[in-house]
């Protein structure tokens, strides 16, 4: 689930799955429309599926499509780090790729 912590800083803690991809894309399809650069904080994810990590790449492309920017912070959390490698996304989420 996406926390909005400030103006342009969300925080994905717990559980990142099917069950609650749909609300969190929308939590950060909003911050998307509001602000022009967002910070994605994703080092406290305990739980990542396909559909959570395709979320998070779909909003990087969508991003990119409205001349936007996404942060992405917590990238050495392993569990992400591993779904991202599976995935074959793992260099999509470098910082320098989500300029």
């Amino acid at each position: 689930m996406a926390f909005l912590n400030n103006t342009r800083n969300l925080q994905i803690k717990g559980r990142l799955y099917s069950g609650n991809v749909s609300e969190t894309q929308e939590e950060l399809e909003y911050a998307l429309e509001v602000f022009n650069t967002i910070e994605i904080n994703l080092s406290e994810i305990e739980v990542v599926d396909i559909a959570g990590v395709f979320m998070l790449y779909l909003m990087l492309c969508k991003a990119k499509e409205k001349n936007k920017k996404i942060v992405f912070t917590g990238l050495d959390n392993p569990i992400l780090h591993n779904a991202l490698y599976i995935a074959g996304l793992h260099n999509a989420f470098h910082p320098a790729a989500a300029a």
